[in-house]
């Protein structure tokens, strides 16, 4: 088995155990917020994350405890924090090695690896913010250090963001695809792939660029590209672990099924795998592949070795709704309860407990899951209509 720095699933596991135990304070929302709304707290993260780091990591916390399935606030979380320690941000964006296996940024790297697992080419928007908020505490230590404290923060930023304007090479192309020009990141960062042809890591860059500029198969051919130079170097240095083989073979396997080629995406998955054992995420997308192919053996299969690598909302999730499938409701009730063990804030799998616990006749606690969901559904939620129906079907008739 062969990693970057650490296996990706105690990674993830190590960072879930310490946020269970300090979870942060939910933030205090404007009037008339829906506090049951994921997507209310991830925009008022991105509202807060120059202005108070602290704060905007709180609330992508809370809207990754709301909706476990969205990467951008797995990502939103790893900005905040990193925002939130500029001696931290400092060693990383430099690289610091013993900064990069430290037990804070692993934790915070974690994040990063979680996002990938859900969406591997999730737009990363607010990595430009990092850049600049980096720069700045450059250029104010520097100041700081020659006794120069007249210069006020606007002026520094000002100052920052005019001399990014005049940047080049690899830098630019990261700021290009973080303002959302992806073809032109592309267009850079292929100059960067000539200009260094054993860097890997732009490779696999540019493949995400191309992927979000619209082209699946120019991205795919970067990402061959890539693991064929990582594989001939046996390459293990990169600097960060969610930059692992495994998780390249991950991205090209996504992108397969995005070229509708479900063969060509489970040989990637498996190679993933063979790279590092404890890569659940590849498991979880066979089980999806096999379900696809009407092969619901092979699904629970997949889906059981997932859960046995890390015990995972998702997979969970997955397993109880397939058992449902073939009328097995006491296990499925089972998966479906473990699921909500481990994101008790979520909504979703307590009208998918409903419906199995009234299929499998059980009135009382199929209206208990019922009434369960609707208090914690968004007031948005296309099924809240639906579930009230449900909870009203079951009430006695009157006589």
């Amino acid at each position: 088995m062969r990693t970057a720095t650490l296996t990706i699933a105690l990674m993830i596991a190590v960072a879930a155990s310490a946020l269970a135990q300090r979870a942060p304070r939910r933030p205090r929302l404007p009037p008339m917020s829906d506090t049951c709304d994921a997507w209310v707290y991830y925009q008022y993260g991105i509202t807060q994350l120059e202005r108070d780091p602290g704060d905007a990591a709180a609330a992508f916390y809370w809207a990754e405890r709301l909706s476990p399935n969205t990467a951008l606030a797995y990502y939103g979380e790893r900005i905040a924090r990193l925002l939130d320690d500029p001696f931290t941000l400092k060693r990383y964006v430099e690289g610091d090695r013993s900064a990069l296996q430290s037990k804070d940024v692993r934790r915070i790297d974690s994040l990063e690896v979680k996002a990938i697992a859900l969406d591997p080419f999730f737009p990363q928007r607010l990595d430009e913010t990092m850049i600049v908020t980096y720069y700045n505490n450059l250029v104010r230590d520097n100041l700081r250090q020659s006794g120069e404290n007249a210069v006020s923060d606007p002026e520094i930023d000002a100052y920052v963001r005019d001399r990014l304007q005049e940047t080049h090479g690899w830098l630019l192309a990261w700021l290009v695809m973080s303002r959302g020009d992806f073809r032109r990141a592309a267009d850079l960062l292929a100059t960067e792939v000539r200009n260094d042809r054993k860097n890997t890591e732009i490779r696999a860059q540019r493949a995400q660029a191309l992927y979000l500029a619209g082209e699946r198969d120019s991205a795919r051919v970067e990402l061959d590209s890539a693991l064929a130079a990582a594989r001939r170097s046996d390459a293990q240095k990169m600097k960060f672990v969610y930059n692992s083989k495994a998780a390249w073979e991950y991205e090209l396997g996504r992108t397969w099924e995005v070229l509708g080629s479900d063969s060509a995406a489970k040989a990637a998955y498996q190679q993933a795998l063979i790279e590092d054992l404890s890569y659940y995420p590849a498991h979880t997308r066979l089980a999806f592949i096999a379900v696809r192919e009407r092969d619901t053996t092979l699904a629970l299969t997949e889906l059981q070795r997932s859960i046995a690598v890390r015990d995972e909302y998702n997979a969970r999730l997955q397993l109880g709704i397939l058992l449902a499938t073939r009328h097995a409701y006491d296990s499925a009730t089972a998966h479906l309860r473990r699921a909500i063990e481990i994101e008790p804030w979520v909504a979703a799998p307590h009208l998918v407990l409903a419906d199995v616990r009234r299929d499998a006749g059980d009135r009382d606690g199929a209206a208990a899951e019922y009434q369960r969901f609707l208090a914690l559904a968004a007031h948005n939620d296309a099924d809240l209509a639906s579930a009230q129906q449900r909870l009203n079907a079951l009430a006695p008739k009157a006589p």
